[in-house]
């Protein structure tokens, strides 16, 4: 059966959110023209009712942890737990990550054993927007344990909300990590953009690095179509298909492109005329299955 995957998807609610990360929210919707009425209401009901409409079958939902950057009610414990529930309830629908920063030294390994083992969270959720580098030496008896757990690591990288600092976001920071710690599966939000080639090197260097095609991209898609294909298609001639997954932000950008026009555009993937004269490829049934859900579910062990 070709599963459609979500393979990086936000859920929240307005009592998760400190107040700095509404802000942080609100300007990041100003800044694409973005509704951030819409983008405020991530529940999981919304959520499963656009996935159906989409014909998505699964979608990897993640926590944040924030805390050292936006204070708020609610503790990253809380979040996990939040994100656990929802798994909980939508066992058939959702994969659940934790969110933690390594940051907390011991309390990091604790609380990730906790979401992993009680909780039955199927992997981690690294945030360095908030103040980190990924690849910090500190943080390897964290990553040990990680590896030891047998779960992937979706960390974000690129380009951030504003009032964040990019310089702890590019995909190069993943690269040391990867080599030192190659039984864990890493995959690189949003390509890294805007350091596409830097987390394609990245990822063709490393066996155990994917990428997703999450955030700005479904704008990229509708907006800058021949960009987009030529993006996806330098992916392709680089790393090849099986490092390109699927994935949405949601809700990030739904009010300008729904899950289901995304998975439209993705589906619906033809090479524009003037790449064809270019020499870009084209992709195959197969491949757009492949990135549509294939690459997850085999990231999953599904």
């Amino acid at each position: 059966m070709n599963l459609i995957i979500d393979a990086h998807c936000h859920v929240w609610e307005e009592k998760l959110m400190s107040p700095e990360l509404k802000e942080i929210i609100i300007e990041a919707s100003k800044s694409f023209g973005l509704d951030p009425k819409l983008m405020m209401v991530g529940t999981s009901e919304r959520l499963v009712r656009e996935m159906d409409e989409a014909g998505i079958d699964k979608t990897v939902i993640v926590a944040l942890d924030y805390e050292f950057a936006y204070k708020g009610d609610v503790s990253f414990k809380d979040y996990n737990n939040y994100v656990a529930d929802i798994v909980k309830r939508y066992p058939d629908r959702f994969i659940g990550y934790c969110g933690i920063d390594p940051r907390r030294g011991k309390a990091a390994i604790r609380e990730l054993e906790r979401c992993i083992q009680d909780l039955e969270l199927s992997g981690v959720k690294l945030w360095p927007l908030t103040g980190f580098y990924p690849d910090d030496q500190s943080f390897y008896q964290f990553y040990e344990r990680v590896q030891d757990l047998d779960v992937p690591i979706l960390c974000h990288t690129g380009m951030g909300p504003p009032k964040t600092y990019l310089k702890y976001n590019r995909p190069a920071f993943i690269d040391a990590v990867a080599v030192d710690f190659p039984k864990i599966r890493f995959q690189m939000a949003h390509i890294g953009d805007p350091w596409v080639d830097e987390a394609l090197t990245v990822a063709v260097k490393n066996s155990n690095v994917c990428f997703d095609i999450c955030g700005k991209w479904e704008l990229v898609s509708k907006f800058m179509p021949v960009y987009f294909y030529q993006v996806l298609a330098q992916a392709k001639m680089t790393c090849g298909v099986g490092k390109i997954l699927f994935g949405s932000d949601w809700p990030m950008f739904a009010s300008l492109v729904s899950l289901k026009e995304w998975v439209e555009a993705i589906k619906n993937l033809k090479r524009p005329q003037p790449l064809e004269l270019l020499g870009l490829p084209e992709f195959s049934e197969a491949e757009k299955k492949m990135i549509l859900g294939g690459n997850a579910a085999k990231l999953h062990g599904l």
